[in-house]
């Protein structure tokens, strides 16, 4: 009787360990794999709502962005726009009450930097009196397009009056992403400067719309 009770324990024993090797133990592999995949989706969702709610802010926030890009691209334009920058710069000096006697752009260069924008060397000499001149040095940081002045030379001079003069040498710089610069060539047309916008292959050139 013990040997037949010993036997029907290891057939018990045997029938459990083949009955767990062939079904238990591979339904529990694929329960796990499936706990995997399920937080593998999960952790994928996760992300996916992440970058949905980034999308709609972005959405929302649309024209701002519009808006943000305009300014920069007015500040740094793709072209070199040189004729704008110049009419610019003669506007402020009427406004400031300056006598802006030269100005002398160079062709797009690269800058030190390595960077993909391109600098356009300015040179610009004006003449008149501290809080004019002083006028005109804020106004240039306030312009549509971003300038950037380097170095700054003065001389003073006095008129018969007395009153004192300060002519004024600017080195600044613009910039751009292109690197094609339309220079102005100056033509006499009826005894009046005007001046053109041409292509040329010179290094640089000398601007003075105001018949100076």
């Amino acid at each position: 009787m013990r040997r037949v009770g010993l036997i029907l324990v290891l057939l018990t024993l045997l029938v459990t360990g083949v009955w767990w090797l062939f079904l238990i133990s591979p339904r529990n592999a694929r329960i796990t794999d499936y706990q995997q995949q399920l937080n593998a989706a999960v952790d994928t969702e996760s992300r996916l709502r992440v970058q949905i709610q980034q999308l709609q802010d972005i959405g929302d926030h649309e024209v701002e962005y519009q808006a943000a890009l305009g300014r920069l691209n007015a500040l740094i334009p793709d072209r070199p726009l040189l004729d704008e920058a110049i009419e610019q710069l003669y506007t402020l000096a009427g406004e400031t009450g300056v006598d802006l006697q030269t100005l002398s752009p160079s062709v797009p260069a690269a800058t030190a930097d390595g960077s993909e924008l391109r600098q356009i060397d300015v040179s610009v000499q004006v003449e008149g009196q501290f809080f004019e001149l002083l006028g005109f040095l804020f106004g240039l940081n306030d312009m549509d397009r971003l300038v950037r002045v380097d170095g700054i030379s003065l001389s003073s001079t006095q008129d018969e009056a007395g009153a004192t003069f300060l002519s004024a040498s600017i080195e600044m710089r613009l910039f751009t992403t292109a690197d094609l610069l339309p220079t102005l060539d100056p033509s006499v047309t009826g005894g009046e400067t005007t001046t053109t916008t041409t292509v040329t292959t010179d290094s640089s050139f000398e601007a003075n719309p105001g018949g100076a």
